[in-house]
């Protein structure tokens, strides 16, 4: 019996009468349900409204009627009720189902609620013992592989049995993916290819990609940067070498525990979002995006739903980099100074307890440009592990990510003076310095030639960066990181920019 049929099972046994299974996927549901019930020696049923509760009661449609034949049924008896959470909206089958309980629970009767999202009447929250479905394991998706193998095996003849690694690999593939997720995966990779070679774990590797962004809001990101791509901030880089340490086996038996994750906040345009791509790389695990925008967007249920949804698939998915961009954005309207609604409250208060109390080795990367949008509890120690913030790059950073975006694009730097075009950007972005490099890149192109001093020199002096836009909220910005965050550049270079920042 699996672990949720043993905790229904369980449930039941102590006398618990309403369980409540969050899922969209009911097959699945039901089949532990027949589980718990079969550990019993008990009857068990399953109820719609289209066909009634089958095989005791067919013309119970109604949810009334439901709850009446259930009582009148043989006991002990185990219900699965698909979708019932539309008929509790209902206060007389509230109340109905509350008079009910002493004795369903004499009788040895069980009502399951199978339900997409979470939505209990105010009636039966004492009552009801709420359990979510987890995603597949490996030894569910093995099982599974196996079936649809054998189902598209032609009779009369063992299937192939894949190799160890390949399976592996097919199962490592599928992670993070519901069992009707899976199997379609599953089907599409053996049809095309049964030894599931590269082409068929390329199908199931992208499969997994598609759903996970429509179903989830959750973007496997394809990212060749390192930290030697990264310009600048030498001391997150430090604290990232010292803090990939402990994903190694030996850290656990030293008592090391998995890093949690870090906070980015700062300048638009100054490597956050790379600086998140690089740590992932020098942890040596896949980045996932979390859109959470998208994820929150919707009514209230459904986005707490599809929230708990997708941080369940980044766990399944561990050992992992999980990317959230923009935080502020996604939780804009949750703090009280925004006027937070009691919607937004939960979500944060959700996100904020999974940052704290995430069991898998789920690596946070979160980044943020606006810190008066940043909800205060997402600052408390323990849901990252650090806060840095970063600021404009300073002029050997600024040498640094010139000298990279040349390199990256087939020149080398010693041809051009870096350092008097790095003296002419004080105030630039690395998303600007890049710009001065393509800039030139297209002058130097345009006019037949390769690339000169004075071409990046012009395109420098002729770009207009951000900060003289946005000066004062920079300056704000710098002021409020100073004694909460820790500097991601050089400390000295930042000391420079306060000082330059009073006068």
């Amino acid at each position: 019996m699996s672990d949720l049929a043993t905790e229904i099972a369980e449930l039941w046994s102590a006398g618990t009468t309403l369980v409540y299974v969050v899922t969209a996927e009911e097959d699945r549901a039901v089949a532990l349900c027949r589980a718990a019930a079969d550990g019993f020696g008990a009857r068990s049923a399953v109820w719609t409204s289209a066909r009634g509760l089958e095989g005791v009661a067919p013309a119970a449609r109604e949810a009334d009627a439901l709850v009446e034949a259930l009582m009148k049924a043989p006991s002990p008896i185990l219900v699965a009720a698909l979708d019932l959470h539309e008929a509790l909206r209902d206060p007389s089958t509230v109340r109905k189902l509350r008079d009910a309980i002493p004795r369903m629970q004499r009788e040895g009767r069980c009502l399951v609620v199978v339900a997409p999202r979470l939505a209990v009447p105010d009636g039966l929250a004492a009552e009801v013992a709420v359990l979510r479905l987890p995603l597949p394991d490996d030894a569910e998706l093995s099982s599974l592989l196996e079936a649809v193998q054998g189902a598209l095996h032609p009779p009369g003849a063992p299937a192939r049995p894949l190799e160890p690694e390949v399976r592996h690999r097919a199962l490592v593939a599928a992670r993070g993916l519901s069992e009707s997720q899976a199997r379609r995966a599953f089907t599409r990779a053996l049809r095309r290819d049964p030894d599931l070679g590269h082409e068929g774990q390329t199908i199931v590797a992208g499969e997994k990609k598609r759903l996970l962004a429509r179903d989830l809001g959750l973007e496997l990101v394809e990212s060749a940067e390192t930290p030697d791509d990264l310009g600048g901030l030498p001391v997150f880089k430090a604290w990232m070498e010292e803090r990939a340490l402990a994903f190694d086996p030996d850290a656990s038996r030293y008592g090391l525990p998995p890093p949690r994750g870090v906070l980015l906040v700062g300048v638009q345009g100054c490597g956050k979002s790379l600086a998140a791509k690089a740590a992932a790389a020098r942890l040596g695990v896949p980045i996932l995006r979390l859109d959470l925008p998208r994820v929150l967007g919707g009514g209230s249920g459904a986005a707490e739903e599809r929230l708990a949804q997708a941080l369940e698939a980044a766990e399944a998915l561990a050992p992992v980099a999980l990317w959230v961009d923009e935080i502020e954005k996604g939780f804009a309207g949750s703090s009280p100074g925004d006027g937070a609604d009691a919607r937004a409250a939960r979500l944060l208060g959700a996100f904020s307890t999974w940052l704290q109390e995430r069991r898998g080795p789920v690596f946070v990367v979160a980044t943020a440009n606006d810190v008066s949008r940043l909800p205060p509890e997402l600052l408390r120690r323990g849901r990252f592990d650090e806060l840095f913030f970063v600021d404009l790059p300073d002029p050997d950073a600024r040498r640094e990510i010139l000298a990279l975006h040349l390199r990256r694009r087939g020149r080398d730097p010693e041809k051009v003076d870096v350092g008097a075009v790095s003296d002419l950007c004080g105030d630039y972005s690395g998303a600007e310095l890049e710009q001065v490099v393509v800039g030139a890149l297209h002058r130097a192109y345009a006019q037949g030639r390769e690339v000169e001093t004075g071409d990046m020199r012009r395109v420098a002096q002729d770009l207009v960066p951000l900060f003289r836009t946005y000066e004062e909220q920079i300056k704000a910005l710098r002021e409020w990181a100073r004694g909460r965050a820790r500097v991601a550049g050089r400390t000295g270079a930042v000391v420079d920019l306060f000082r330059r920042a009073g006068g």
